[in-house]
C-alpha cells in the first residue's frame, strides 16, 4: 500500500523538475540570441533583464500552484488542528520558505503509513504467567501497551530508582568496566566533555578487550560529539552510527524527528534509561546550576526489551538488522538489581514506526484510571489538549494532581507555552510547583500505588507524538513508594504557584506566554 502523503512529495518534486527541464531550452535560447554581441556586458545586461520579465510574468503563478498544491497536503494528511493552522499560517506569511519547511520538518509520513496498515490486536494479550501476575487495577493499562505498542510485560525485573547524574553515571560506568561480550549505547545528547571523555574511554578500554561495542548518537542533539572523539573511539573498534544524520542534499522531513531515548544495556544482564544524556551540565555544572534528574537500571526481562528497543534504532542507523532473540544478546546471569525486588514493568517506545502516539495514551489512560493521586515531574508542560483536559478532569473529580516544573528556562519556547497553560491547571485543582533549587529534567509520573513511571519521555507534543521515545510503566508499589517520596523531597526546594499571584503575573509574561502557546503544537 504506497503512502499517499509521500507520493504527493514526489509529484512535488517531479513537477519541479519538468519545469526547470521545460526552461531549459528558452534560456539556452536567451543565452544563443545574446552570444554573438560583441559587448559582452551589454549582452549580460539583456539577459539579466529577459529574466527579470520572466520571473515576473511567471514565478508568481508557479509559487501560487505550490502553495495550493502543499495547502492540499496538509489537510489531507494532518489530524492536529493546531499543526494544520500553524502551517497554513506559515505558508500564508512565508510562501517560499514555508513550503521548504514543511517538506523538511512535516508530518511522520512513516507513521502515518503503519498506522493505515495497522490493524487491533487481540483484546487480551496471550496467556502468559506474567499477565496472569499483572494486577487488576493495572489490568486495562498494561493491555492498552500491549495492543498499541506489541510491549509484552516483563517479568521478573530488578529496577532501581537512581537520582541525579553522580548516582547515575556511576553506576553506568560501573556496568560498562565489567562488560564481557557486548555494550549496545545510544544518547539523544554525548558531549566531548571530561564527563563524555570518561565514558569514551572505558568504551574504547572494553572494545580493545574484545568486547562488541556499538555505539548511537542523534545526529541533531549529539553534534557537539566532535570528530576527534568519533574517529578515537573508531579507531578502538567502537561502532560509531549517527541516527538521521542532518544534510540537505534532498527533500526529506527527518530532520524534525529526532531520537530522545538514552539506553545502555551490558551484556544483556543489566541496562539504564531514564532522563540523564551524556555531558557535564547533567552533573550540575551548567549554566542551569543543580541538575535534577531520574534515570532507572534494570535487570530481568526488561534489558531485552531495552535491548530490543535500541536494536530497532541501530537498523535504521547502520541498516543491520539483528534480533533481540539472538544468542548474541542472551544474558550471562539472571539476578536483580542490588536492593531491588522482582517486580512487573512494560518497556514501551514512542515516535516514528509506532502506529499510535502509545505512551501519549498510557499517559492519558492512567490519569483517566486514577484514584488517588497523579503526581507528574516533567521539564516541559505543553501537553496535547487530551492530556491538559485529562488532567483537568481528574482534579475536578477530587484526584490530588500535582505537577512539578522547572522554574528557569531552558528552552524558549517551551519554557512560556508550559507556562500558558499554569492557571487553568490551578483553577481546575490541580496544583502546580516550580522547582528553584537548579533545573529538574526528570520524567516521572505517579499513578496512585500502583504505576510509576521513568524515561525519557516529556510532557510535550515533540516527546509524545514526534521524537522517538521510550518510557518504563512498572507495576510495583515499592518503587511507586520511591517514587513519591522522592516527588515530595523535590517540593522542598520548589514554590507552589497560587492562583492569586499568579494572576498577578506581568503583562510581559503574559504575551511571552501567548508567542510559546502559537507554537506549542510542534515544540
Amino acid at each position: 500500500m504506497r503512502d499517499k502523503g509521500l507520493v504527493w512529495k514526489k509529484f512535488l518534486v517531479i513537477a519541479a523538475t519538468a519545469f526547470l527541464l521545460g526552461l531549459l531550452p528558452y534560456m539556452l535560447q536567451i543565452i544563443t540570441a545574446d552570444a554573438e554581441a560583441v559587448d559582452l556586458g551589454l549582452a549580460a545586461e539583456r539577459l539579466l533583464s529577459r529574466l527579470a520579465a520572466f520571473a515576473r510574468e511567471y514565478v508568481p503563478h508557479i509559487l501560487a500552484i505550490y502553495i495550493t498544491a502543499t495547502a492540499a497536503i496538509i489537510f489531507l494528511e494532518e489530524r492536529n488542528p493546531d499543526r494544520t493552522i500553524l502551517w497554513l499560517m506559515t505558508l500564508a506569511f512565508l510562501p517560499v520558505l514555508g513550503i521548504i519547511l514543511y517538506v523538511t520538518l512535516g508530518p511522520d509520513m512513516k507513521r502515518l503509513k503503519t498506522r493505515k496498515l495497522f490493524r487491533p490486536l487481540k483484546s487480551y494479550p496471550p496467556s502468559t504467567k506474567a499477565w496472569g501476575h499483572a494486577p487488576a487495577r493495572v489490568r486495562k493499562t498494561s493491555v492498552l501497551a500491549y495492543r498499541n505498542s506489541s510491549t509484552d510485560i516483563c517479568e521478573h525485573c530488578g529496577v532501581r530508582l537512581l537520582v541525579n547524574g553522580e548516582e547515575t553515571f556511576r553506576r553506568i560506568e560501573t556496568a560498562l568496566s565489567k562488560a564481557e561480550r557486548y555494550i549496545n549505547i545510544e544518547y539523544f545528547i554525548f558531549k566531548d566533555d571530561r564527563l563524555g571523555r570518561e565514558i569514551a574511554g572505558i568504551l574504547t578500554e572494553r572494545s580493545r578487550a574484545g568486547v562488541r561495542v556499538r555505539m548511537a548518537v542523534d545526529g541533531v542533539g549529539s553534534r557537539r560529539i566532535g570528530r576527534g572523539l568519533k574517529k578515537e573511539l573508531e579507531r578502538a573498534g567502537v561502532e560509531v552510527r549517527t541516527f538521521m544524520p542532518v544534510s540537505f542534499p534532498a527533500l526529506r522531513n527527518g530532520l524534525n524527528f529526532r531520537n530522545h531515548r538514552k539506553i545502555v544495556v551490558v551484556d544483556g544482564d543489566i541496562a539504564f534509561t531514564g532522563g540523564l544524556n551524556v555531558g557535564t551540565e547533567y552533573l550540575g555544572e551548567g549554566p542551569l546550576g543543580p541538575w535534577r534528574d531520574t534515570h532507572a537500571e534494570f535487570t530481568g526481562d526488561a534489558v531485552r526489551a531495552l535491548n530490543a528497543i535500541f536494536l530497532s534504532d541501530w537498523e535504521i542507523c547502520s541498516g543491520q538488522k539483528l534480533s533481540a532473540d539472538s544468542p548474541e544478546f542472551a544474558p550471562s546471569r539472571q539476578e536483580t538489581a542490588d536492593g531491588a525486588s522482582g517486580c512487573l514493568a512494560q518497556i514501551v517506545p514512542g515516535g516514528s514506526g509506532q502506529a499510535w502516539n502509545s505512551i501519549e495514551q498510557i499517559y492519558f489512560m492512567m490519569i483517566s484510571e486514577s484514584r488517588e493521586r497523579i503526581w507528574i515531574t516533567t521539564p516541559y508542560l505543553v501537553p496535547s489538549e487530551a492530556i491538559l483536559e485529562a488532567l483537568k478532569v481528574a482534579a475536578l473529580a477530587g484526584i490530588d494532581v500535582r505537577l512539578l516544573i522547572p522554574a528557569k528556562c531552558d528552552h524558549f519556547l517551551s519554557f512560556w507555552a508550559g507556562n500558558s497553560n499554569i492557571e487553568d491547571l490551578i483553577r481546575s485543582g490541580a496544583r502546580v510547583w516550580r522547582y528553584k533549587k537548579g533545573f529538574v529534567h526528570a520524567k516521572t509520573l505517579l499513578m496512585d500505588d500502583a504505576i510509576g513511571s521513568v524515561g525519557t519521555a516529556n510532557l510535550d507534543n515533540r516527546s509524545l507524538q514526534i521524537n522517538f521515545e521510550v518510557q518504563a510503566f512498572i507495576y510495583d508499589a515499592g518503587i511507586c513508594a520511591d517514587l513519591a517520596a522522592q516527588f515530595l523531597d523535590d517540593l522542598d526546594d520548589a514554590e507552589e504557584c497560587s492562583l492569586k499571584s499568579w494572576e498577578k503575573r506581568p503583562l510581559r509574561h503574559r504575551l511571552l506566554e501567548s508567542v510559546g502557546r502559537l507554537w506549542s503544537s510542534q515544540v
